[in-house]
């Protein structure tokens, strides 16, 4: 293995614990219950559901930073506020092992009505968090009697459940929200992607459909004056626009069926996204069955290759395993890059549902780090001995970017997380020698320390 970054690691459907491979080693740093301290001064067990992770270098440092997790929660919390979440606390690594400096710090969303459900995100050129809220209620009533959360008073002089389903920009340095950004629309949030001019930044929908969204703010740093746009797809999927959509505050929340009707392409649950050589590697996870009735009628356009891949009859479309996109920022040309399946050479490797991602440069190779969210055997998504389990297993894989027409055989299996638990919100170390990841809602039978959710760092690069 002299030429290989890892010995990938080896199918396995019985693990309570973390995977890796020979000469790698993993440390918890922070997980569910750990005391966080408020702004207030308030101490109290953190939540769960650790998600998206970003590491904050202090002096440039890739031994030396805070880490700002986002909590995907949606329940009520007398203390820490109801909803969602965030966590910013400072690590350091010594005799290379990493280490957490003082306390753990809960942000502060008061400020902004509180959260719900903060999934992925990025980080600003100005150094903040855009955290995103991947899930809303439908109604006030829904806020209480599905979520448990019993404020459901006015907010901004607005019914309270129109208040969730938007972005949020954070300063990880005061542990506070500073706003909700309006200008992104209303929708499932489920990743983003600012780009280096400091103005455009790229969003994914984790919706049925998904639309690809693109902002472009007007001053850098400002997005609270820009356009919001969305991706059409050519007929012949060699090229696209971005098609602009109305600012008004009514669209924006409405956004997904604004963009619809006015052409964008339609996709199927997507979530993460990330920028690699001007293009963007979408992660799109798939689904059971459902139909495209109600777009379709609108006008909407099902992206080509689920009409190629994915169509069974009529308006209806089945995707088991989902796949990862490519998006060429320079041609506007999407492809599949990636489809999800059991491979020819092992009935048991079954990549599926792809979600959080990321990216490294390890020894001058730029490879795509790829987390799964299978949720079980949901519609045929995992292979027989998992499926007769009744049971979650996810992986993590390295996909070497330098293959231009990769296979299923092309992934190297890096990690076989806790049995139950979602791999999320991974993010390297500007060096590439330590890797951050999430083992989320873990089987609550695992054996002590993966029973809760928590965030590793893992290092032997």
């Amino acid at each position: 293995m002299q030429n290989e970054l890892f010995k990938p690691v080896a199918i396995n459907y019985d693990n309570h614990t973390v995977l890796i491979p020979e000469g790698f080693k993993y440390r918890i740093l922070f997980s569910e219950d750990d005391t966080v301290v408020t702004n207030s001064g308030i101490r109290a067990g953190a939540k769960g559901s650790q998600d998206m992770v970003i590491y904050l270098p202090i002096d440039n440092s890739s031994e030396h930073g805070y880490l700002y997790v986002n909590h995907e929660e949606h329940k009520p919390n007398a203390l820490l506020g109801d909803g969602g979440g965030g966590t910013v606390f400072e690590v350091k690594k010594e005799n290379e092992e990493w280490k957490v400096i003082g306390d753990f710090h809960a942000i502060d969303f008061s400020n902004v009505g509180e959260t719900f459900r903060n999934c992925g995100g990025t980080i600003t050129p100005n150094g903040t968090i855009l955290t995103t809220e991947e899930e809303f209620p439908l109604s006030n009533t829904e806020i209480n009697s599905r979520f448990g959360i019993t404020d459901t008073a006015d907010y901004n002089c607005k019914k309270k459940y129109l208040n969730y389903g938007w972005m949020i920009e954070v300063d990880p340095k005061t542990h506070q929200a500073i706003k909700k950004i309006k200008n992104f629309g209303r929708y499932r949030h489920e990743d983003a992607q600012c780009m280096p001019d400091g103005k455009t930044v790229y969003l994914t929908s984790d919706n049925k459909p998904a639309i690809i969204f693109k902002y472009v703010a007007k001053e850098k740093g400002d997005y609270n004056n820009g356009q919001l746009y969305a991706y059409q797809q050519s007929a012949d999927a060699e090229t696209g626009t971005w098609i602009e959509l109305p600012m008004q505050e009514d669209s924006l929340m409405d956004i997904i069926d604004v963009s619809v009707r006015k052409g964008a392409s339609m996709f199927i649950s997507h979530e993460w996204i990330e920028e690699v050589d001007v293009k963007l590697y979408i992660t799109e996870s798939g689904t059971n069955e459902f139909d495209f009735d109600k777009e379709i009628a609108m006008g909407g356009k099902p992206a080509k290759h689920l009409n190629e891949l994915c169509r069974t009859t009529g308006n209806s479309y089945r995707d088991p395993f989902g796949r990862i996109l490519e998006l060429d920022l320079k041609t506007n040309k999407l492809r599949v890059l990636l489809n999800g399946g059991i491979t020819k050479i092992d009935s048991m490797f079954c990549f599926s549902s792809p979600d959080a991602m990321t990216s490294v440069t390890i020894k001058g190779k730029k490879y795509l780090v790829i987390s799964e969210d299978t949720h079980g055997n949901r519609n045929g998504s995992a292979s027989a001995t998992v499926v007769a389990k009744d049971e979650t297993y996810n992986e993590v894989y390295f996909l070497d970017l330098s293959i231009k027409n990769p296979t299923l055989e092309d992934l190297k299996r890096f990690m076989v997380a806790p049995e139950g638990c979602e791999t999320t919100g991974n993010m390297f170390t500007p060096d590439g020698k330590t890797y951050f990841v999430s083992i989320q809602h873990p089987s609550t039978t695992n054996p002590a320390p993966f029973n809760k959710s928590s965030i590793i760092a893992i290092t032997g690069f």
